[in-house]
């Protein structure tokens, strides 16, 4: 009468139960600790009004794009442009 042992099986899956609950508990607390530093830091740093701090973060500086005064603008036809576009580098390249 041989008796054969499962606690093999069963020590492994109790690892590896406590494997996934210990990293659980480590996700949840850095993530509390995150959020709470970042309360705390806003606190500290004088921001302590929610509301002008979140309409801060919505409104979005617009960009302004200056170009340069010798851009050239192509015409309507883009053949056009093309052609007057590759006299003047042709012209260019013969000056040289």
């Amino acid at each position: 009468m041989e008796r054969r042992s499962s606690s093999g099986a069963g020590s492994c899956l109790g690892l590896l139960a406590v494997a996934v609950v210990s990293t659980s508990v480590i996700l949840v607390s850095y993530r509390l600790h995150r959020r709470l530093e970042a309360d705390l830091r806003v606190m500290i740093l004088g921001e302590g009004d929610g509301a002008a701090d979140q309409g801060r973060r919505r409104t979005k500086k617009n960009k302004k794009v200056r170009f340069a005064a010798d851009v050239a603008e192509p015409s309507s036809s883009r053949e056009e442009y093309r052609r007057r576009r590759a006299s003047t580098a042709a012209a260019a390249t013969r000056a040289r």
